[in-house]
């Protein structure tokens, strides 16, 4: 998922340090694979973000193609999660960097949080994505929740906004690199801030209203996002 995203988004910094392109560009260039690919996308609640400038966007994880859409659907580049073991990697890890992944150490959460902490005091202007069940859907069912990533998020006081985002595996499902035209389909929930300091039985509270909006919007039920 982050390859995808480093290369484009490097090379926008490279040729503008102040990065004032880095978001049209990367903009135009999800755009143009949107529709090269043949899809139509349509977003339902996008009212829930329009006066958000920083927040943690909630998703679930179908395809590739979701950090596409999210792209879109944002009109920016939302800021990702990388282990900072990806960190090391030759080149891979520079362009990490250059991208402005967020460098997280799973083994130390209290300096993970500080990270996230210190690039919001330095100005970071963009969304945080996060897709919690930490890989794409190999057979298009909805998966549990891992539990690190969004509970390092709540610590950053930073309102959540679930998406339910549906048709990207028909674009491109998991173990498959052909794009295929299809619909695709997002909708947002309404933020919350699920507070900070919370207990552990809290944080799972946090994650089980999340996963049941999106598996309601998924499945078509009529669950609502309930505090």
């Amino acid at each position: 998922m982050v390859a995808l995203l480093s290369v484009p988004l490097a090379f926008s910094v490279l040729v503008d340090r102040r990065r004032r392109c880095l978001n049209w560009a990367a903009y135009l260039w999800a755009w143009l694979l949107v529709r090269l690919a043949g899809c139509s996308l349509k977003v339902e609640g996008r009212e829930h973000i329009e006066t958000l400038n920083r927040f943690v966007i909630v998703a679930n994880h179908q395809s590739y193609f979701d950090i596409f859409v999210l792209i879109c659907l944002l009109k920016k580049v939302p800021h990702f999660l990388a282990k900072k073991e990806l960190f090391g990697i030759p080149i891979f890890g520079q362009l990490l960097a250059l991208a402005q992944v967020l460098k997280i150490d799973r083994q130390d959460p209290d300096a993970a949080v500080e990270t996230i902490k210190k690039s919001l005091n330095e100005g970071m202007d963009r969304p945080i994505a996060i897709f919690p069940e930490g890989t794409r859907t190999p057979d298009g069912h909805f998966q549990a929740f891992r539990k690190k990533g969004l509970n390092l998020l709540m610590e950053t006081g930073l309102p959540f906004v679930p998406a339910c985002i549906k048709g990207t595996r028909d674009v491109m499902p998991k173990r498959s690199y052909l794009v295929r035209p299809a619909e695709i389909k997002v909708k947002l929930g309404e933020p919350f801030v699920p507070g900070v300091g919370l207990q552990e039985s809290g944080k799972d509270a946090v994650r089980d209203r999340l996963w049941r909006w999106i598996r309601s919007e998924l499945t078509g039920g009529d669950e609502e996002l309930q505090g």
